[in-house]
C-alpha cells in the first residue's frame, strides 16, 4: 500500500464506514489509488470499467443523452456515496449505461474491478453498502421515470423549482438550458413553460436568473 494511500484510509472510512473492516493488505493492492478530479472531467457511457469510483468529497452529475441527442440528469453523487449504474456495470460486465460530469473538484477513491469484486464477496458490510445503494437510487430512478412519463412539464417545473428554494431565499442562478437538461425536455418547452408562469405571476424571469419565486403559488400545480 502506498503511503499516500495509507494516509487517507481514515478519511476514506469516514465518508465510507463500510470498509472499516477493509485489511491492511486488501488496502495493498496495486491500482488502489485516491485521485482528484477538477470540474468538467467527463466519464462517458458506453464503456467498459475498469475501476469502481467512490465519491470522497466533490459532486458529480450523472446523466444520459438519448438517441436524438437529448440530455437529462439522472441524479447527483456527493461524498460518500458511489454509482449504482458503475456497480451494475461491473458486477455484470456490461457497458457503463451513463455520464458523469464532475460539477464541484472531487476527490475519488478508485478501486480496480478484480478488487471490488473481490471485497464484495468477503466483507458483508461492503456487500450491504452496495446492495443498499442499489435500492436508495432505484427509488430515485423510479420517481424520475414517474415524473417524466405521468407528469406535465409545468408540474416538473414548479417542483423543481419549489425543490432548490426555500422560504427567504426566492432566487435561482440557472438557465433554461441547464433547467432544460435537468429536466429532459427541450429548451423551447421549458422557455414557454417559464414565460407562462411569469405571466401568472409566479416569478420573474432575467438572463440566467429565475427570482420572486412564489413557492406556495407553484405547489398548486406540482400534483397536476
Amino acid at each position: 500500500m502506498s503511503s499516500t494511500v495509507l494516509e487517507q484510509v481514515p478519511r476514506i472510512v469516514e465518508r465510507f464506514p463500510s470498509l472499516s473492516g477493509i485489511t491492511e493488505q486488501d488496502w495493498s493492492h496495486e491500482g488502489i489509488t485516491v485521485m482528484e478530479l477538477q470540474p468538467g472531467h467527463v466519464f462517458e457511457e458506453g464503456k467498459f470499467l475498469d475501476h469502481a469510483v467512490l465519491v470522497l468529497e466533490g459532486t458529480v452529475r450523472m446523466y444520459r443523452i438519448s438517441g436524438s441527442g437529448r440530455e437529462i440528469t439522472l441524479y447527483r453523487l456527493n461524498g460518500g456515496e458511489c454509482c449504482p449504474l458503475m456497480m451494475s456495470s461491473i458486477l455484470g460486465e456490461t457497458e457503463y449505461e451513463a455520464s458523469a460530469w464532475i460539477e464541484k473538484r472531487c476527490a475519488v477513491l478508485v478501486i480496480p474491478v478484480y478488487v471490488f469484486r473481490d471485497w464484495m464477496d468477503r466483507y458483508k458490510s461492503f456487500r450491504q453498502y452496495i446492495f443498499q445503494t442499489f435500492a436508495k437510487r432505484l427509488i430515485i430512478m423510479s420517481n424520475l421515470l414517474d415524473s417524466i412519463n405521468f407528469k406535465s412539464i409545468r408540474a416538473r417545473v414548479a417542483e423543481y423549482l419549489v425543490r432548490l428554494t426555500e422560504d427567504g431565499n426566492d432566487t435561482l442562478a440557472i438557465t433554461h438550458d441547464t433547467l432544460s437538461i435537468e429536466l429532459g425536455t427541450a429548451r423551447e418547452v421549458i422557455s414557454r413553460t417559464l414565460k407562462s408562469l411569469e405571466n401568472e405571476g409566479l416569478l420573474q424571469l432575467s438572463r440566467g436568473r429565475i427570482s420572486n419565486i412564489q413557492r406556495r403559488g407553484l405547489e398548486k400545480y406540482m400534483e397536476l
